[in-house]
């Protein structure tokens, strides 16, 4: 079963509407032992979900929001961010470690990453075991989760991610009129 190896990143309202930055970067190592990285100021809006979702399986931001980031990078982008190194490898090199009684992640060089494609399916059914290993997200909600994202129409927009810009804040683009 997966599991979470950080504990949940810190968020900074962003200055556009239901939207966040992630103040820490946040693991997910999968079943396979593939880990995957939600980075440091990475904007998300958490869980978008419609809310008739959210009347059904209860309020949208009482959960664990780290399953969201990863599923948000992969909708955004339409690949993953995957480590090259293995947990025991993170914790030799101290970027992964306890500070201040929380597991924390440091910025992990580039070298040590890598974009995977990523289809709707596989991403939706990653979402929903990353939902499951928070051990806190009831069984009824994370399905719930997972049928709405099912539903998802904006999958076809996406944009190429720039792994020179990791850990940078997207600056906003002026509105084209």
């Amino acid at each position: 079963m997966g599991r979470w190896l950080t504990d949940n990143a810190r968020l900074e309202k962003s200055n556009k509407p239901n939207k966040w930055f992630l103040l820490d970067n946040e693991l997910y190592q999968d079943d396979d032992g593939s880990i995957y990285l939600a980075p440091r100021n990475y904007e998300t809006d958490n869980y978008s979900i419609p809310d008739w979702i959210a009347w059904i399986a209860g309020n949208k931001s009482k959960y664990d929001p780290r399953p969201a980031h990863i599923h948000d990078f992969g909708c955004q982008y339409h690949q993953l961010l995957k480590l090259k190194i293995n947990e025991s490898g993170l914790r030799r090199l101290r970027l992964l470690r306890v500070h201040k009684a929380k597991l924390i992640c440091e910025n992990i060089p580039t070298k040590f990453l890598c974009l995977v494609p990523i289809d709707k399916w596989e991403l939706d059914c990653l979402f929903k075991r990353m939902m499951k290993a928070t051990k806190t997200i009831p069984p009824k909600v994370y399905n719930t989760y997972r049928c709405g994202v099912f539903l998802n129409t904006g999958w076809f927009k996406y944009k190429c991610y720039d792994m020179n810009k990791i850990y940078q804040r997207e600056v906003n683009e002026p509105p084209k009129y």
